[in-house]
């Protein structure tokens, strides 16, 4: 033997030789390595099937729940109107199209998204700076008194059952239609121990246009007693 060969034993020589002479499978080498099980990663592991289902069941009771009981915003200042029907006019444009029937209007609705912030849910108001409208000779009086003075407004001083306010109220005239003025006046004529008579938009209407002139808010002179 010679070179690089001398002082191996034979029988090694042989062997390297016959593996020399065999076919290595690699890819059988790899697909085993393959059918290792992958080691999971940490935060990636799904969650139980009961889960996903309480999840869903909360996602449609939380969609249901909020169509059926949440409010709209309306008016010029978003309001919101947790009730009832959704109150046209915004940006001080008049409502479009037939207005609704009387019938038809929450008046309770109507008078919580615009009056109760002023008035108070009560009716009591605030002493010094909002009448009350329980027991109101303004409310229980004269129907196309109180009709004018939604629909213009009202300022400067002004008794109300022994107490004087000298603030304003503003025009609902471009905001409310004749079936919500009607209404929100119907409603706060019978509550709170009121008796008075219910108003209907037809009333409404005529003095809307009786005083379509009218560009400033009344007055307790201009009124009267």
């Amino acid at each position: 033997m010679t070179g690089p060969d001398r002082g191996v034993p034979p029988e090694e020589i042989r062997a390297a030789e016959q593996l020399a002479g065999e076919d290595v499978d690699v890819l059988a080498v790899h697909r085993q390595a393959f059918r290792e099980a992958q080691e999971p990663l940490e935060g990636a592991e799904r969650g139980p099937w009961w889960f996903w289902a309480a999840a869903v069941l909360a996602l449609v009771f939380g969609g249901f729940y909020l169509g059926r009981y949440s409010g709209v915003f309306t008016g010029e200042a978003a309001v919101h109107a947790p009730e009832g029907p959704r109150l046209p006019g915004a940006g001080g444009a008049a409502a479009s199209g037939p207005a609704p029937p009387a019938a038809a209007v929450n008046g309770q609705a109507v008078f919580e998204s615009r009056c109760a912030a002023c008035h108070q849910a009560n009716g009591q108001g605030l002493p010094g700076a909002f009448p009350p409208l329980a027991g109101s000779e303004y409310v229980l009086g004269e129907e196309d008194r109180v009709v004018r003075i939604v629909l213009h407004g009202l300022q400067g001083p002004v008794t109300v059952m022994g107490q004087t306010f000298n603030g304003a109220m503003p025009a609902w005239a471009e905001v409310l239609s004749d079936a919500e003025i009607a209404a929100v006046l119907t409603y706060i004529r019978s509550a709170w121990g009121n008796t008075a008579e219910a108003i209907d938009a037809e009333r409404v209407a005529r003095q809307r246009t009786a005083t379509t002139g009218r560009m400033t808010p009344w007055t307790a002179g201009e009124l009267g007693r």
